[in-house]
């Protein structure tokens, strides 16, 4: 038993002592930052990342220090996994959309359909997390008021406690719901930023095929396939062609 304490209590000791740590750096790569050591302040917050802490403060910030040395692939890749944590935060989407000016290709995006459309704005609202919780209060909220109606003997306070606890476990069906499909959706829509200065789409998994056109690093693309050392990607204009997967970076 004193065994155990003693592990717990190192365990938290450890714990601790890592997270403050990291608040020092953080501390350090702000304070290069805004004295103009990008380079360093980007060092800083990388070392955070490699000690297994991840956050939507470090991505952006790591945005914010590659725009400032015009690396625009990194500070697109790092605003895309900021947005991934947080997909509301207007600083975030218009600091992305200030270094995507910045692009060398312009492309199109394609017409969406408007229940699509409106479901991806519903379901931005909160992350898969804050969906499926929201579901399990809802449910436990529809079966604490439906018990109140089960042991309610008057008609009216049964009718109104019937009404809310179904209109619960409806929120309840729609959160757990949009939760999923928001999960199943970034398991089979799986982004990523070219990293090559120039790089060339093929209409097939190998350099003997034709070159269909090409593209310039800091451009997202949506992946639709991998082969070995290829990957099929698709553009938001609907084009499609295959690429190798060193030349790009998954947003994950």
């Amino acid at each position: 038993m004193k065994n155990y304490i003693i592990l717990i209590i190192l365990f938290f000791s450890v714990s601790s002592f890592s997270q403050s740590n990291n608040e020092i750096i953080f501390k350090k790569g702000i304070d290069n930052y805004n004295i103009g050591n990008y380079n360093e302040s980007i060092e800083n917050f990388l070392e955070i990342i490699k000690n297994g802490e991840h956050s939507k403060e470090l991505y952006f910030n790591l945005g914010n220090c590659y725009y400032k040395i015009n690396d625009i692939a990194n500070s697109i890749y790092f605003y895309e996994k900021a947005l991934k944590l947080d997909s509301n935060d207007i600083d975030i989407y218009n600091n992305l959309a200030f270094t995507q000016n910045m692009l060398i290709d312009k492309i199109d995006e394609l017409p969406v359909n408007q229940l699509s459309n409106f479901f991806n704005i519903i379901s931005n609202f909160f992350s898969i997390n804050h969906w499926i919780l929201i579901g399990i209060i809802s449910l436990y909220l529809s079966l604490a008021l439906f018990l109140l109606y089960f042991f309610k003997n008057d008609t009216k306070s049964k009718k109104k406690y019937f009404t809310f606890s179904s209109i619960f476990f409806c929120m309840t069906i729609i959160s757990v719901l949009t939760g999923l499909i928001k999960h199943e959706n970034q398991k089979s829509n799986i982004e990523a930023i070219i990293f090559d200065k120039k790089i060339d789409f093929r209409t097939e998994p190998n350099y003997r095929s034709e070159v269909q056109f090409n593209l310039h690093e800091g451009t997202k693309v949506l992946i639709k396939e991998e082969l070995d050392e290829w990957v099929l990607v698709e553009l938001t204009n609907g084009s499609s062609g295959w690429l190798k997967l060193n030349s790009i970076k998954k947003i994950e």
